[in-house]
């Protein structure tokens, strides 16, 4: 019966990840902007002929920087004489004509407002995806909220299919009749998610701050030798404890890691909603089954000879890749490796994954692609595979 059980283990660790491995999940969508004719070229004019046009989002008042709707940003300034021209506000959705001189790109006349951008948080989504209801901010009294329903093109509903009441986003738009208009409808011109930038230093300090206070939390329930977690009953390291301890701490310093920096970003309001990849989950499956047949192999062999394993007078470092004989052991050798190359690059997936911290209700921890998978389910299945053929 033993040698069945190990059988279907060793089965479970070699066909799951074949069976089930993903690929890292697809770029989630990204800002839908309006599409828009192609710019101009950026070769000077001669004064006073063919001035061009633009159209963008302005992303600084003084001096004028605006962005387009292809993401290109072009900054513009004004002659001497027609230095009372009025400035546009952040946000604004502007029209303007220039032309192209050796000193940059002057304005020729005033830059013309034809929409706004409102920064609020999702209140209602249609069910066929073609209208928003966004709460923000009234524009002359802070204090006061308001709901704004925005028409949604079908250009915009596969970004708008991945959001959810309760997500913070940016959105720009027209209305009929004018901007200023008290009636019309609005139609959204760009819509994105607010988002927060955090520097590499902080996402690092992050990440090895909760590692630490999971060792310090260990350190105290241990009674100062958090290394007790992967010690075994004959006073060896134990290669299964380690990898599972190992890779547990890893992904559960990755979501502190995630949680604190949305709420440092957006707020109370985004605590949890930090969902599990598919391959993720298989794989931490796969490294808890691990150490629980390693001792039912354990276990089982101890019972039929009492004396087979002999205590150690001390626990070494080597025993991580060693067999109870104290021989290097290609099988532990290779699941230790493995997994210290998993966490490594998990590690560093994460500390990229937390670059732009997206105000979104439900977010999606970096995923680990198929080909990791598969070798640490393999790595796995053949260090199961000598413990229950070998003594160690």
């Amino acid at each position: 019966m033993p040698g069945k059980k190990l059988s279907y283990t060793l089965a479970f660790l070699l066909l799951v990840p074949r069976a089930f491995a993903q690929e890292a999940p697809q770029t989630p969508p990204q800002p839908a902007v309006a599409k828009q004719q192609p710019q101009d070229d950026k070769t000077p004019s001669p004064p006073g002929v063919n001035p061009l046009n633009f159209e963008g989002i302005v992303i600084q008042a003084m001096p004028l920087e605006v962005k387009s709707m292809s993401g290109e940003i072009r900054q513009f300034f004004t002659e001497e004489k027609e230095a009372s021209i009025a400035e546009p506000k952040t946000g604004d959705l502007v029209k303007l004509t220039y032309e192209h001189t050796p000193k940059g790109n002057i304005l020729k006349g005033e830059a013309r407002v034809v929409g706004r951008t409102i920064v609020g948080t999702i209140k209602e989504i249609a069910a066929d995806m073609s209208r928003l209801v966004v709460r923000t901010q009234q524009p002359d009294k802070p204090e006061n909220e308001i709901n704004i329903p925005l028409q949604v093109d079908n250009q915009f509903q596969p970004l708008v299919s991945a959001m959810r009441p309760g997500d913070g986003i940016n959105a720009t738009f027209v209305r009929d009749g004018g901007v200023d208009a008290m009636d019309g409808i609005n139609h959204v011109k760009s819509l994105e998610w607010q988002s927060k930038s955090i520097g590499r230093g902080a996402r690092w300090f992050s990440l090895i701050g909760a590692l630490l206070s999971l060792w310090v939390i260990a350190f105290i329930f241990t009674k100062g030798h958090p290394a007790a977690l992967f010690l075994g009953t004959d006073n060896r390291y134990s290669s299964s404890k380690f990898q599972a301890v190992l890779w547990f701490t890893l992904v559960i310093s990755a979501y502190i890691a995630i949680m604190s920096h949305r709420i440092a970003a957006a707020g109370w309001t985004y605590v949890g909603g930090v969902d599990i990849p598919p391959n993720l989950l298989i794989l931490s499956g796969i490294s808890v089954l691990t150490f629980t047949a390693a001792k039912a192999i354990t276990t089982g062999k101890v019972e039929g000879k009492p004396d087979m394993k002999t205590n150690a007078s001390a626990p070494r470092a080597t025993n991580l890749i060693t067999d109870d004989n104290n021989k290097t052991d290609l099988g532990d050798f290779q699941m230790v490796a493995i997994t210290i190359l998993a966490v490594i690059i998990y590690a560093i997936s994460s500390v990229e994954f937390m670059e732009h911290i997206e105000f979104r209700r439900v977010v999606t921890m970096p995923d680990v692609d198929a080909t990791m998978l598969s070798i640490f389910g393999l790595g796995q299945a053949a260090y199961l595979g000598k413990k229950a053929a070998g003594e160690g």
